[in-house]
């Protein structure tokens, strides 16, 4: 039978990569298509006869009635939140570690010995100088002070001028000046002190010879502003002739003023009594207040071991129809220093050595008065007695510089016997930071000292 051309000719067919036959021992299933696996599982008949190999055709119509696969993506792998929390927990005990190693120290937390004492009205002395005694000295503050009063009526007034001066002694002994001592100024004018006084003689400070001062208050001879000046030098005319003349002297510290003669509206004696005594109690308060924040911190300052004096100064113009009366007054304060006063009062009471360094830490409790009429002038006095009532506790001093020093570096079991040689204390226990340490910084400056209380 004769053939055709067109039976020769291979029909125009492009061809693809599906239509080359893949090898029967490299076939494989695809596990996630169960229907490949099946059909790939039933080219295999029963009896062990291969089948014939799919044709091209067959293969893609398989394949497009496969379901769309979506895009194999890597999975993360996910940290587990208790690992987070564990390495936060690490990371934060570390910090710790390295902060409370860095601020480590120890602190000593002891109670001191103490020993009550009871006063009932006793009697003791005390000095200026000299002797072994209690000794004190005394601060001397003035203050002047205005408060405006109702004018009244004018009267002829004749007043005299007046001022403080500081009087100096360059003398080895004390200088006494009667009342009404004479001070004259360059200008021949004369003033008087109302009141005897002493002037200190000359001490050494720091090797150098200083004149000993005493402040007073002087007062024209006469009356009328001829004796008003600006600060001045004075001499005084009754040691004119001998060797004090040119060694004993004042100087000004304030203005001399107030003098006049002439009419003047004047306050009425009623309000003139009223204004002074308000004025005297707010002199006493700002003075008294003034002399406690001069007083040095280890010494102290008792009210009731202090006087004070005013004097009255003229009177000037103030607001509208009102006259301001004006006052001047001063203190004299007994001062004792704490130690010195502590340890002569636990003498009287206790039996302590010489070397007790005591102290008693609140005086509120007792009550120390001047043993008689409180004195008109402390300053020229070189003794004087008071009387101690109530009760106080005493308090031995521990030298904690030393007891710093004897604990850095040492193990804590050691501390109570380091504790021993110190007999001030009366208990005490210590705590070192960080806690897991044993032995106490080897620095003395990083332990700290707290004195626990004793009631």
């Amino acid at each position: 039978m004769t053939k055709n051309i067109e039976d020769m000719i291979v029909p125009d067919k492009r061809r693809s990569i599906r239509d080359i036959p893949i090898p029967e021992g490299r076939r494989k299933s695809d596990p996630r298509n169960p229907k490949t696996s099946t059909e790939a599982s039933k080219r295999v008949s029963t009896d062990g006869i291969k089948k014939a190999v799919p044709t091209t055709r067959e293969v893609e119509a398989e394949e497009s009635s496969l379901p769309p696969q979506r895009p194999i993506i890597p999975r993360r792998r996910r940290v587990s939140k208790k690992r987070i929390w564990g390495v936060g927990v690490v990371s934060l005990a570390l910090l710790l570690f390295i902060i409370l190693s860095i601020f480590n120290g120890a602190t000593l937390s002891y109670t001191p010995k103490s020993a009550a004492m009871a006063f009932d009205g006793d009697t003791y002395t005390a000095q200026k100088s000299g002797g072994t005694s209690l000794f004190y000295s005394v601060v001397k503050l003035s203050r002047e002070k205005g408060m405006e009063a109702p004018a009244g009526a004018e009267q002829e007034v004749s007043r005299k001028a007046s001022g403080v001066i500081i009087i100096y002694n360059d003398n080895t002994d004390s200088q006494r000046l009667v009342e009404s001592t004479r001070f004259e100024s360059p200008a021949g004018k004369v003033y008087r002190i109302s009141n005897a006084v002493t002037v200190p003689g000359k001490k050494t400070v720091s090797g150098v010879s200083q004149p000993g001062t005493l402040e007073a208050t002087v007062y024209a001879d006469g009356a009328g502003d001829t004796y008003n000046s600006a600060p001045t030098d004075f001499t005084l005319p009754g040691l004119s002739g001998t060797a004090r003349f040119k060694t004993v002297y004042a100087r000004s510290k304030t203005a001399l003023e107030g003098g006049f003669i002439g009419m003047e509206r004047v306050v009425s004696e009623a309000d003139l009594a009223k204004t002074k005594t308000e004025l005297e109690s707010q002199l006493r308060e700002e003075l008294y207040a003034e002399a406690e924040a001069e007083v040095p911190q280890d010494f102290i300052l008792f009210r009731t071991l202090s006087t004070f004096s005013f004097e009255d100064l003229p009177q000037t113009g103030g607001s509208g129809a009102n006259t301001t009366v004006n006052q001047r007054g001063h203190l004299y304060g007994v001062m004792f220093k704490k130690s010195d006063l502590a340890k002569f009062l636990a003498q009287q009471k206790l039996s302590i050595s010489a070397t007790d360094n005591v102290t008693i830490r609140s005086y509120d409790s007792l009550n120390i008065l001047f043993a008689s009429v409180p004195p008109a002038d402390l300053l020229p006095l070189n003794e004087i007695s008071f009387k101690v009532s109530g009760e106080a506790k005493l308090l031995w001093v521990t030298d904690e510089v030393a007891l710093r020093a004897d604990l850095a570096g040492k193990h804590k079991r050691d501390v109570p016997g380091i504790l021993n040689n110190y007999p001030t204390i009366a208990s005490a226990s210590v705590t070192v930071r960080p806690f897991w340490k044993s032995s106490l910084p080897d620095e003395p400056e990083k332990i700290k000292m707290t004195q626990l209380s004793t009631d």
